[in-house]
């Protein structure tokens, strides 16, 4: 009987592949030989959901529908979509969803997840906005509670592909299902706030869909549909902000998202900007920064030592580090002690006393802005780097502190 089972479980998942024409797929696909294999795989799904905090739908995915008890049939489905999701290939996700519902199989709450969060990766060009309302709505519908995050990638694709109208229109009908009361506080259900949400979210999708790097652009969408996403940026922001004794920055950022229930558009613009530093495509950065300034969006003082400490990290690009330190102060932003040392060690690294004086004469610069740069702060920052490197760059700011 078990062995039985654990066929038909194969055999499903053979059925659910065969068509599969990607070459890293299907060699995925074809590492999974047997059935222990296949569990194996599965309880790694299962574990990575869990991780997650979605112990209510690994639960769900994986409840025993036979005795003695095998893999789901809907696990083996929603781990071939997984597949296909995360490796971009979203038209071959959404046909195996269909061949799985045309074998009579229902999707749990996790199946629709996987499905929606690719739809809002994909970058494709094809619009599967309306297929995500629909797995929405029937996610509603089914009594299941879809995340928060789950929403917001369907809010993209409608802000992004469908007229104002339609998005209310969808809104109505997700607050008719009880996904919001009548009565909520929500700014996308306020009269007046739904064109403006709309307007902000379309912004969102035009900066990543105009990121013009393959690496980045893939690495940014995953970021911000994975669960949780905007909220680590947030956080990770809003705590470097309040270190560096820029809480009423901190606090602006934390009040937008309150108040909006959105993700604001400084820290939106900063996180393209460390996306393309994460993969040392310096030159993205800095016109990632550019469209910023071109967009109108002020950056705060997290943004500029993102920037500046990234520009320092590559020779190519020191002059623009000088300029966007000395931005920074003209601003009334002061900058954190590894900021400022960065830069000031990028004189001391160029080895030459050519270098060194002109340092010095940026050091006077800073001082005359009102800035000292703290040698002891320094000294705690340039620990473990080469000796030569800690005396010229010291060198530098204390013959000029001194005068």
């Amino acid at each position: 009987m078990a062995d039985d089972l654990k066929r038909h479980v194969m055999k499903v998942f053979e059925d659910a592949t065969k068509d599969c024409v990607d070459r890293e797929v299907k060699e995925l696909f074809g590492m999974i030989r047997d059935y222990d294999s296949l569990n194996h795989n599965a309880i790694i799904m299962f574990d990575s959901m869990a991780n997650h905090g979605m112990v209510t739908e690994a639960r769900e995915l994986f409840k025993p529908v036979t005795e003695p008890a095998t893999l789901p049939v809907v696990a083996v489905f929603t781990f071939v979509i997984l597949v296909y999701a995360h490796a971009g290939k979203t038209k071959a996700a959404l046909k195996v969803y269909h061949h799985m519902f045309g074998s009579g199989v229902t999707p749990t709450a996790y199946t629709y997840t996987v499905l929606i969060t690719a739809f809002g990766r994909d970058s494709s060009g094809f619009n599967f906005v309306g297929y995500a309302k629909k797995f929405f709505l029937e996610m509603l519908d089914k009594r299941m509670k879809p995340l928060s995050e789950t929403y917001m990638i369907v809010l993209d694709l409608v802000a992004y592909r469908e007229p104002v109208d339609k998005a209310k229109e969808f809104l109505e009908q997700i607050e008719a299902k009880g996904w919001l009361s009548p009565g909520s506080n929500a700014y996308q259900f306020k009269e007046g706030h739904l064109t403006d949400a709309m307007q902000v979210i379309k912004m969102y999708a035009d900066l990543v869909n105009n990121i013009a790097d393959e690496d980045v652009q893939t690495f940014f969408r995953k970021s911000r549909t994975c669960p949780g996403g905007v909220n680590k940026r947030s956080r990770k922001m809003q705590k470097a902000l309040k270190e560096d004794g820029n809480a009423d920055e901190s606090i602006e950022i934390f009040g937008t998202i309150l108040q909006t229930g959105m993700e604001p558009m400084v820290l939106l613009h900063t996180s393209v900007v460390e996306a393309y530093l994460k993969f040392g495509k310096t030159k993205g950065a800095l016109e990632a920064y550019w469209g910023m300034l071109a967009a109108g969006v002020a950056p705060n003082s997290y943004t500029y030592t993102v920037l500046i400490k990234g520009l320092t990290s590559d020779p190519n690009f020191f002059g623009h580090a000088k300029k966007c330190l000395l931005e920074m102060m003209d601003k009334g932003k002061r900058p954190n002690a590894a900021t400022y040392t960065a830069a000031i060690e990028g004189f001391a690294k160029q080895g030459s006393k050519a270098a060194e004086e002109e340092g010095k004469e940026f050091v006077a610069v800073m001082r005359d802005k009102g800035f000292v740069p703290n040698a002891k702060a320094m000294r705690d920052v340039l620990k473990g780097r080469p000796t030569p490197v800690i005396r010229r760059v010291m060198s530098i700011v204390l013959s000029t502190l001194k005068q």
